[in-house]
């Protein structure tokens, strides 16, 4: 069955305010809603008032929570990559029943992408599915968790290894959080918007660029959505990340392995941030690119000197390939045949599915430290 999607609205302007993607794929046909601002979420919490519980962490509780102008029932798991694991969820799932939620209820998630990636996790399965609502607080978790209906917490050190594919009945994009953010986790969505547009759109590329070469260069919100709707196009065409939506994955077979070992060797707080390790990983599959997908010398030149400030920052040295071996063969990807990796053929244009050779992976690693 062919895929299509039917933007009813565009995000667009001032007056657009929502929009409605309809995916229709081999696996599922749904609706999920995407409304931009604050106001939105507003509006949408005093209507449901009596049937949303919300789910926080600390700091989105003190930050964000006090914005929606509505008091909630609510809780809050502990923050961070170390706490996306099943004893969270099992604690999600106890608060629930002991607020005697039900299917109806509206699971709200108020935070970052860790706490959208579990929390819709943690909905998708109690009783069998409530309703989630997301609303994420981060740039990262606005322009990758927020939409495609990835669930998941990690497992035996393994990143989003236990999961559900499973939508959002609605997700609310509101800029006005990003205010309350760090400058270093504004970073961490720079490095997703910079992904978007190395495999799909050299204009998004260009544009976002000039975030990491200009230190106070001002992130334009629309780009913002220029990232969703290119990560949208994705997936509405391979939902299951059985073939398209692979390419999303570009600088995270490395990335994840680099994210995976750091968080393993180092206490929460001091482990390199996802953001910052697909940057990494992003510089060694560049590389690999030029060896495998036809990416130019010149290409990837210009790709390490946009990531390299972010290299220069990090004082962990890059883990051995026999260090991270262990990571990279339980890549969820991999499909027996060997290490998946998804490619550039040039700046804008990616393609998956290339079986990389250990050596030639190597090869990479060495070349980050060079750049290191």
């Amino acid at each position: 069955m062919t895929s299509e999607i039917h933007p009813l609205l565009c995000f667009k302007g001032n007056c657009c305010q929502e929009i409605l993607l309809c995916f229709h794929c081999s696996y599922c046909t749904f609706e999920t809603i995407l409304k931009q601002g604050l106001p939105n979420l507003q509006s949408f919490i005093k209507e449901h008032q009596d049937e949303i519980i919300l789910l926080a962490d600390k700091h989105t509780l003190e930050e964000c929570y006090p914005l929606l102008g509505e008091e909630l029932p609510h809780f809050i798991v502990p923050y961070g990559e170390g706490y996306k694991n099943l004893n969270s969820c099992e604690y999600i799932w106890k608060k629930l029943a002991e607020l005697n939620a039900t299917r109806q209820t509206i699971l709200l998630c108020l935070g970052g992408g860790v706490l959208c990636d579990m929390g819709a996790f943690a909905g998708a399965c109690y009783q069998r599915g409530m309703r989630v609502v997301l609303a994420p607080t981060s740039l990262l978790a606005m322009v990758d968790a927020s939409t495609g209906g990835k669930t998941g917490v990690n497992f035996l050190g393994f990143k989003n290894y236990i999961g559900l594919f499973a939508k959002a009945e609605e997700t609310f994009i509101c800029p006005e959080f990003l205010d309350t953010l760090p400058y270093e986790e504004r970073v961490n969505g720079y490095v997703e918007m910079l992904k978007h547009g190395l495999i799909a759109d050299k204009k998004h590329y260009d544009i976002v660029k000039m975030l990491f070469l200009k230190e106070n260069e001002k992130l334009n919100t629309s780009l913002i959505f220029d990232s969703i709707a290119i990560k949208q196009k994705h997936v509405e065409q391979d939902f299951k990340d059985e073939g398209i939506r692979k390419r999303l994955n570009f600088g995270h077979t490395i990335g994840h392995a680099i994210e995976s070992h750091s968080l393993h060797i180092n206490d929460e707080n001091e482990s390199l941030s996802h953001g910052v390790s697909v940057a990494i990983g992003m510089l060694g599959e560049s590389y690999l690119s030029t060896k495998l997908a036809g990416l130019s010398e010149a290409e990837n030149h210009e790709i390490s000197l946009v990531i390299q400030r972010i290299l220069s920052k990090v004082d962990d040295p890059i883990p051995s390939l026999d260090t991270l071996m262990p990571y990279l063969l339980k890549d969820k990807k991999n499909d027996g045949e060997g290490i998946n990796f998804s490619l550039l053929r040039s700046i804008g244009d990616c393609k998956q599915d290339y079986t990389v050779s250990v050596d030639l992976i190597k090869e990479s690693l060495d070349y980050i430290r060079k750049l290191k």
